[in-house]
């Protein structure tokens, strides 16, 4: 019987340790994170406020907050909390929402809540911002995101908990709760909102990988967040957000007015598919003000593909959010087309809209301009030009009439300078799109007022608005770009010229050399009548100076003179240089005294523009007039 009892002790005892085993395999795992930067974001490397991919740290395991002991519906058992900081390796330039505090729009969210369940912890708030415990039984089961809070607040626990940027490079969540899910599912901690300088960081040459934007999150206090993997990870890749190319060189003349000539064409390549966006998902040409809610955190976005809009996480729902403007952008992309040295009396046309056509191969590159209108398709790109380069949408109103019908003047300032800024209004951020802008030009010729003036114009392109605030900022605009434009030649007016050699020329040993010069630009062929001074050029024994006729030469009036009135005891030959074309010239030697060993010839006419490298680059153009030399 002893026996038999001993035996019924050991039984019980064996089936207290089974139990217990059983009850530990039951238990949850170590409490154990992971970071990720998900699909790291493609961001321009002139963009110095880049919105980079979210940061993620997916917790599994670990035991949830105990409700604790409550009285009625009070929860009393307050979820640990920590100060989680987010460091880039290049400066954080989010937008501050209150100057003051350096409240940022980063924002890091607590299981991705929907808009209706967001509850908001501010920076500075006066009002604690605790959650309280909601433990894992099979009474009270964990619900990511429910928290018993709900039964202290009367409403959703806190799940969005917004920035403070603390350095130039990194932002803080202060008071952050960190509850293990245990073993019902997972809790997610998502770092989002976050903007960078990207341009600091620059493109690496075209066999290199691309210069990678990373996070690295820190807990500096309070509850553990165990990273199980690197808490450093890479959240964006550095590329090149956009390939200018400008047109040829054009010549005018300053003899020949022009009516809307085209004078350059320069195209805006996306660097990238997605290099180019809308100011936000509700963004459309004919709603470009519209605003909709960019705040699915889903891993499928659907028709909230934040690829489209420069735009981050955005929630316009002002009854739970308190902070409505956190995320949104300033504008779309815009385009920035600069142009320099413009010549006095020109005025400049650009097109008021501007469409990618898929169906083109050159682009409008050959001067054959066919994407100035609407859309080509529901999806491809599309801009409009605004009024300014960083304030809010306002197209610009065209002011051309006739041929520049659908084109506005561009300003141009005293020194040479103008600019035209186009906002991206529909984009397809799956496809390297391009726009080329077409540049025209207007002036009336009036050489003897020296108008329009001479000289060359430049042409250059660049994200807008640019910036060398490479800070956080409350007051500047999202988004903004280091100046990458680079100028180069689009047009040139050449002063209209005849070049005439005088072979020789004596004023020596008795001898006298007589000049005449026609300006023959006035005729019945119904050329264009100029008229402009003479400067006379001396090569040879007793060169004088150069010397230009005292007044300017009519259309359809003759010059004279003597060699020994403008360059007396000079022998060798003469070259004069005419500010217009159709100039003529004699010249008459004779033997002063006696009359004797007289001859007569025409002037012969120098190529224009000369020969010489560098000696008038634009002088003539593309019409030169009469070339009468061998």
């Amino acid at each position: 019987m002893a026996d038999f009892r001993r035996s019924i002790i050991v039984l019980a005892a064996l089936a207290l340790i089974l139990g217990t085993v059983s009850t530990a395999s039951a238990a949850a795992p170590p409490f154990a994170c992971i970071a990720s930067g998900g699909t790291p974001a493609q961001v321009r490397s002139q963009g110095l406020t880049e919105k980079v991919g979210d940061l993620l740290i997916t917790c599994t395991g670990g035991t949830p907050t105990d409700p604790g002991s409550t009285s009625g519906t009070v929860t009393i058992n307050v979820i640990p909390v920590a100060n989680v900081q987010v460091f880039l390796n290049t400066s954080l330039t989010s937008r501050l929402l209150t100057a003051s505090t350096n409240a940022s729009e980063a924002e890091l969210l607590i299981d991705d809540p929907t808009e209706a369940n967001v509850r908001v912890c501010l920076v500075g708030q006066a009002t604690s911002c605790n959650d309280f415990g909601n433990g894992a039984s099979a009474t009270s089961p964990f619900v990511p995101g429910a928290g018993g809070g709900a039964a202290v607040t009367g409403g959703n626990p806190y799940n969005v908990y917004q920035g403070q940027q603390v350095t130039p490079a990194s932002v803080t969540f202060n008071n952050v709760p960190i509850d293990p899910p245990g073993t019902q599912g997972t809790r997610v901690f998502r770092v989002t909102n976050i903007r960078a300088d990207a341009n600091a960081l620059g493109v690496t040459s075209a066999n290199a990988p691309p210069v990678g934007i990373s996070e690295t999150i820190t807990v500096s206090s309070g509850a553990q967040l165990p990273i199980n993997n690197n808490a450093q990870q890479v959240v964006a890749f550095v590329l090149n957000g956009l390939v200018v190319t400008p047109g040829a060189l054009t010549a005018f003349q300053q003899c020949v007015s022009q009516t809307f000539a085209l004078a350059e064409t320069i195209q805006l390549t996306k660097g990238f598919p997605a290099a180019f966006k809308i100011r936000n998902i509700g963004t459309t040409p004919s709603a470009p003000n519209a605003l909709l809610a960019q705040d699915n955190l889903s891993q499928n976005q659907g028709t909230e593909n934040p690829a489209i809009a420069e735009s981050d996480y955005y929630d316009p729902n002002a009854a739970v959010n308190p902070i409505t403007n956190a995320g949104l952008a300033d504008f779309g992309t815009r385009l920035r087309v600069v142009v320099g040295g413009v010549q006095s009396g020109v005025t400049v046309w650009v097109p008021v809209t501007l469409a990618f056509d898929p169906t083109m191969t050159t682009n409008a590159l050959n001067g054959t301009v066919v994407n100035t209108g609407a859309p080509a398709n529901a999806t491809s790109l599309y801009a409009v030009l605004v009024t300014s380069e960083g304030g809010a949408f306002t197209a610009a109103t065209a002011n051309g009439t006739g041929a520049s019908a659908g084109y506005e003047s561009v300003t141009i300032s005293s020194t040479g300078v103008g600019e035209a800024v186009y906002e991206v209004l529909q984009v397809n951020p799956g496809v390297v799109e391009s726009l080329t802008v077409p540049v025209y030009i207007s002036y009336t010729a009036n050489p003897g007022a020296n108008s329009p003036g001479l000289g060359t114009a430049t042409i250059g392109g660049s994200f807008a608005p640019i910036s060398t605030d490479v800070n956080a900022s409350a007051t500047d605009p999202i988004p903004r770009f280091a100046d990458t434009s680079v100028a180069a030649n689009a047009w040139s007016i050449g002063k209209c010229a005849t070049h005439l050699l005088f072979p020789f020329v004596t004023n020596q040993a008795g001898f006298e050399t007589g000049f005449a010069i026609s300006n023959t630009s006035m005729d019945q062929y119904g050329t264009s009548t100029q008229t402009g001074i003479c400067t006379f050029n001396f090569f040879g024994d007793k060169a004088p100076a150069a010397f230009p006729t005292p007044a300017a030469i009519a259309a359809g009036t003759t010059y004279t003179n003597l060699a020994s009135a403008i360059s007396p005891g000079f022998q060798g030959y003469v070259i004069v240089d005419c500010q217009f074309q159709y100039a003529h010239g004699f010249a008459f030697i004779t033997q002063a005294s006696t009359f004797l060993g007289t001859e007569g010839y025409l002037a012969l006419i120098i190529p224009d523009p000369p020969r010489s490298a560098g000696a008038f680059p634009n002088i003539g153009g593309n019409n030169p007039g009469e070339q009468l030399g061998f």
